[in-house]
């Protein structure tokens, strides 16, 4: 079920180019502790990202990728310092709560094309923020939406740019937080691989599945999930 789970959440990203990162670590949550989930997360949205990048390479915006991910190391770096002494329960209920504010319909939108500095300042926060989080890609998806470089133009930017920011998640999560990755590395080798088949199977795909069906249907069971998560997180800590 995770392995599908995976997979689906990588092609309904790969569609979109939101809710599926989302979905994929809320999914782990049901399986994972926090303490693993997240690490675990981190090469599952690596290998996807790369691959949607790797597809669309000649659009990305490599100018708007080198801001974004500028700080990301050492900002991601320092949250995995403090990532241990974190109650795995509060990160529960984070997670939950990020995820259930990602599927609201908020009304603010940006309106204008982002500066490089706002950029450098979202891998900054994306960087350290992940490390507790994992998905924090309903946070900096509206301001990649806002490039004037048509949907795959963004879409594979936001790619390259999460890209960076999983990879340093990784050296952050091995290196200051002492996570054991090789001792993961058959659940890493069956969630690297659902991430690419979901890549895989979206390409012939491609648009014949409106978004809007797409967006309901992960809004939903999003909204679902991060209800089961937050509940657990909150009745543990009571």
């Amino acid at each position: 079920m995770l392995f599908l789970l995976v997979t689906l959440g990588s092609l309904i990203t790969s569609l979109t180019g939101l809710g599926g990162g989302t979905l994929i670590l809320a999914g782990l949550l049901l399986v994972y502790p926090p303490e693993l989930a997240l690490p675990l997360h981190s090469f599952t949205q690596l290998v996807a990202n790369a691959m949607r990048a790797g597809i669309f390479y000649k659009k990305v915006s490599w100018k708007t990728v080198a801001a974004y991910s500028s700080l990301m190391l050492p900002f991601a770096w320092g949250g995995a310092l403090l990532f241990e002494h974190i109650n795995p329960s509060i990160l529960k209920v984070l997670v939950g709560t990020l995820i259930l504010a990602s599927v609201i319909p908020w009304k603010y939108q940006l309106k204008a094309e982002p500066k490089p500095l706002i950029f450098v300042m979202a891998g900054a926060i994306s960087g350290f923020l992940g490390i507790f989080v994992g998905a924090v890609g309903p946070l900096v998806t509206p301001l990649f939406n806002r490039l004037p470089i048509g949907r795959e133009g963004n879409i594979s930017t936001k790619s390259a740019g999460q890209m960076f920011l999983q990879l340093s998640k990784i050296i952050a999560f091995g290196g200051a937080a002492g996570v054991n990755f090789v001792s993961l590395k058959d659940n890493i080798g069956i969630l690297v691989l659902a991430s690419l088949i979901g890549v895989g199977i979206s390409i012939p795909i491609g648009r014949k599945i409106p978004d809007q069906k797409f967006d309901i249907a992960v809004n939903i069971l999003l909204g679902l999930i991060s209800v089961k998560i937050l509940y657990e997180g909150i009745r543990e800590l009571v």
